[in-house]
Formats: C-alpha cells, structure tokens, sequence
C-alpha cells in the first residue's frame, strides 16, 4: 500500500489514508506529502484515532483498501454511501498492469529478492522502470518504489487471496509452488489450479520465466500456451 501511495503522490496526486499505528512507513509517506490519519497516543492529544470515518472527505476521487480491510470499516462503509469508487490493492495495482508493459514477479518464496534484484538490473540497463516491491531497497533510499519514465513496471505478485488475478502482464517470473495460505486456497490442488488461471492471462504472446528445478512450476510450465524459458 505504501508503494502504491507514493507512486501515486509522485504523480501528483493529493493522497491521505489511516493506519492503526504509526510506523516509519507512514512517517515517510507525511514527508512526501501524504495526509495520514494515525492513533494519537492519548485522549488529549489531537487528531484521529486509527479508522475513522471523518478522515475520509468529500472530494475523494477514489478510496484503495487492503486486503485486511473488514467491510465494517468505517471509511469503506462511508465511501460507498457516497458513491465515491472503492478499489482493493490489487486492482488498482492491476490497473496499472493493463496500461504499462508489466513484468510480475510470482512463487510462494523469494518475490520480494527476485523482484529487488530483476529492477536493479533494468534500472542499471537503463531501461528506467517502475517498480513496486514488498521491501525497502538502500540503492532507492530505503524506498519500496521507483518511479520510472519508461513503459516498464516491474511488480512484486502476491498469491494471497489470489490477488495476482487482477494483474495482466507481458512477462511473469514464475520462483516456485508450494502448500501455502491454506487459510485462503484449499490445498495444493487449488494452488495450482489458480496459478494455471495465472498463466493464462499471458496469452500467446507472452513470457513465463519458471524455475525449472520446481516440480509444480514446470508441469504448469508445460501446459502454457506462450513462450516458456526455463532457469
């Protein structure tokens, strides 16, 4: 979320949003110039606490929750009584991915290193790319964002949820399936199902980059219908 935010203030645009507590994130994000709502350490200091309707104002073009956001929330529940847009994370992230050459970077393990390491790369090729990743990068002055000039945005894809079923890139980078988040999938089975689901938002002009030495990546592999390079 905080990458999503700071892309979207580097754009321009006016950004506010709320926490439960404070955090060198939101810190960073009130020094690029984002309005954030926190819990104020006492009754009798000022200011909101956490969730509050009031932090949410009229003019609001377009409210994006977490996926930990109950439909209770005081915010969502008010941005939909004034009609105002509601978007999850994930598409508004897969927003993005239909308007940019997008490269997502997928597995159970090691999204976040491959997704740091592939923008590092194009970044030093000169390709200039966007990048979204879920850690803090020291080459970036410890930012989990890059804004770039080109057409190239590089993403770190979550499975949870199935959240990567809202994105559609050209390129996905595909580390490894395994049992994970069985409070959400079902079992391996549904796993995999999904990732297939994945893969096909490719198309046949697209790339899958897999982990040949993953079992489940490359019977999957072997079922896509694009170009598959193996590693």
């Amino acid at each position: 979320m905080s990458a999503l935010a700071g892309f979207y203030l580097s754009k321009g645009n006016r950004v506010s949003g709320s926490d439960l507590n404070s955090s060198q994130t939101t810190d960073s994000l009130k020094k690029q110039g984002a309005e954030i709502f926190t819990p104020r350490p006492n009754k009798f200091d000022a200011g909101q606490i956490g969730h509050s309707a009031s932090n949410l104002k009229d003019d609001v073009d377009l409210v994006v929750y977490t996926a930990a956001t109950q439909p209770n929330n005081p915010e969502l529940k008010k941005a939909k009584r004034l009609g105002i847009k509601t978007q999850s994370y994930a598409q508004t992230l897969g927003d993005l991915t239909k308007q940019m050459f997008t490269i997502a970077v997928s597995g159970m393990h090691g999204k976040s290193t491959t997704t740091a390491m592939l923008a590092l790369v194009l970044e030093k090729a000169g390709l200039d790319p966007t990048v979204i990743v879920g850690t803090k990068l020291r080459e970036w002055g410890n930012s989990n964002y890059r804004v770039g000039k080109s057409r190239y945005l590089i993403i770190e894809a979550d499975e949870y949820n199935a959240s990567f079923l809202n994105y559609w890139p050209k390129i996905i980078v595909l580390t490894n399936i395994e049992e994970e988040h069985l409070d959400f999938y079902k079992d391996l089975k549904h796993i995999k199902a999904t990732f297939k689901k994945y893969i096909g938002h490719l198309g046949k002009s697209g790339m899958l980059i897999a982990n040949g030495q993953d079992e489940n990546v490359v019977k999957l592999a072997k079922q896509a219908r694009c170009k598959v390079v193996f590693y």
